[in-house]
């Protein structure tokens, strides 16, 4: 069946802009509604049965996105990246711009992923969260020992010789009630983020085994990290090449030319998968102490460069090959 109707939708929060326009690029209805299917729905009923739906890809999208594909319509969600330079900041033009797309055939497609990669990107995004309240309470305690006067021994905070010394400090009575509130939410948030990690590691043994098992076999990489590869990552068939991984993960600097001139390059973080790029350069930063052959090539980096940074990226920049090559043959690395 030939579509007849292509719908855009500008969804937010609480109410989405629609607009239909037929094969001629008529817009025959708009208007706006709650974002809830069962109230958008019947202003769409009579357009549905050979229409094609674009949704403008925000935090509120997927509910809706949900919705409409298991009902059997075909629905795509824009690439905010590529129609960043097309919005307009006006629900009403912004719906009938992404019809428009959709009539045209220049739609820029966003990949969404299935609900089953999507609970494990929830999951470790929540993970992620939780280590970074970590950090800042971690920040908050060691202030405050400062301000109290406390002399702690030279190691790592929450190492096993530093917790000792902590423990001295919280049973000699003088502690003040800002530094017991901030200790016990860190020690809960530690906890939590352990419980979570379980979880997620779980999840992902049961659903993604042979990539799980595949992916520590790189340099770098443990259970956690693994798992944060398989939630941005996976299926890996949807990249076409290793270049493509690489642009995703936000590892290749970008330049400016104009004019003859280039200037210096930068990573794209706005159009990057943040939690991927933050993964590689964990890997990097833990290949760099070794004695394998990414390790020589990041200390060979380091020389030839003399930036700690820019090493990481190369190594992390490799390191996206070496996964690309590991998923896409499953065979495990093996360093040579």
């Amino acid at each position: 069946m030939k579509t007849k109707y292509y719908i855009g939708l500008d969804v937010h929060k609480e109410t989405t802009t629609y607009a239909v326009r037929d094969r001629l690029g008529n817009v025959v209805a708009e208007g706006e509604t709650a974002t809830i299917y069962e109230e958008l729905y019947p202003k769409l009923k009579p357009y549905l049965s050979s229409s094609q739906i674009g949704l403008e890809s925000t935090s509120y999208y997927y509910c809706l996105y949900q919705r409409f594909l298991k009902n059997g319509y075909p629905v795509k969600v824009a690439n905010t990246v590529q129609m960043r330079g097309l919005i307009n900041k006006n629900d009403k033009l912004d719906s009938r711009h992404l019809a428009e797309l959709l009539r045209l055939g220049n739609y820029p497609t966003a990949y969404v992923p299935d609900e089953m990669i999507q609970k494990l990107r929830n999951l470790v995004h929540m993970r992620h969260n939780l280590m970074e309240e970590k950090t800042r309470c971690n920040v908050r305690i060691q202030m405050l020992l400062d301000r109290n006067g406390v002399a702690m021994p030279p190691y790592k905070a929450f190492c096993k010789k530093w917790k000792s010394s902590l423990n001295t400090y919280l049973g000699s009575g003088n502690v003040s009630p800002d530094f017991r509130y901030a200790y016990d939410h860190y020690m809960f948030l530690d906890w939590k983020e352990k419980q979570l990690e379980q979880e997620i590691m779980g999840y992902v043994k049961t659903n993604w085994s042979k990539e799980y098992e595949l992916l520590q076999t790189i340099d770098g990489f443990g259970p956690i990290l693994s798992c944060y590869l398989i939630s941005e990552i996976c299926p890996i068939a949807r990249f076409m090449s290793k270049r493509k991984l690489r642009r995703y993960a936000g590892v290749v600097p970008v330049f400016h030319e104009s004019a003859g001139k280039t200037g210096r390059g930068y990573l794209p973080k706005s159009s990057s998968r943040g939690l991927l790029r933050w993964a590689l350069i964990q890997a990097a930063n833990a290949v760099s102490r070794t004695e394998s052959r990414l390790g020589d090539y990041y200390r060979k980096k380091h020389k030839q460069k003399k930036s700690t940074n820019i090493a990481k990226v190369a190594v992390a920049s490799s390191l996206c090959d070496i996964i690309y090559e590991v998923l896409t043959t499953s065979k495990p690395y093996i360093t040579n």
